[in-house]
Formats: structure tokens, sequence, C-alpha cells
């Protein structure tokens, strides 16, 4: 999966363009307070690097090399947030 495959797959899921950030190129136009991925120039290779950003500081800071694994997680990670938020509303 490639980053503009991603952005398709999250809107086909109906998730809204501010509840994420791709580099800037699609999604919010700044990581503050979601679920994020940027990619930087790594030592020998291109990398991409999936976080969340809260109140300025990165947590759950997790690198790749490839992509496609870098995609994957960040369509997991959130998948798996938005039914956590989906349960804590069902609770009450």
């Amino acid at each position: 999966m490639t980053i503009p495959e991603l952005h398709t797959r999250l809107q086909g899921l109906g998730f809204l363009s501010e509840e994420y950030y791709l580099h800037g190129l699609y999604g919010s136009t700044n990581d503050n307070d979601k679920l994020s991925m940027t990619i930087k120039k790594g030592k020998y290779t291109i990398e991409y690097e999936v976080y969340f950003r809260e109140r300025g500081e990165k947590h759950s800071s997790k690198t790749f090399t490839s992509e496609h694994d870098a995609c994957e997680h960040f369509l997991k990670q959130l998948l798996e947030t938005r039914t956590l938020q989906q349960a804590l509303k069902n609770r009450g």
C-alpha cells in the first residue's frame, strides 16, 4: 500500500481528513493531537515515521523503511483507535 492508497482507503472507511496527518500531502494540515506519518531522509534510505503527537510531544513513534509497512501500521493503529473510542462511547 502506498500513501495515496492509504488516504483513499481511509476516506472509504469514513475517516475525516482532520483525524489524521500524512506528511502534509493528505489529511489534516497539521499533526497536532492525531495519528501522523512523516517521510524523512534516513542515513541510507527514506524512512517513514508513524507517531501520535500530543501537546507538542511525539508518542508511540515507530520508524519504517518500507512505505507499505508504514501504511499498514498506520491503518491498523487508526482502526484500533476508532474501535476503542466506539467501545468507550457505547459504555457510556
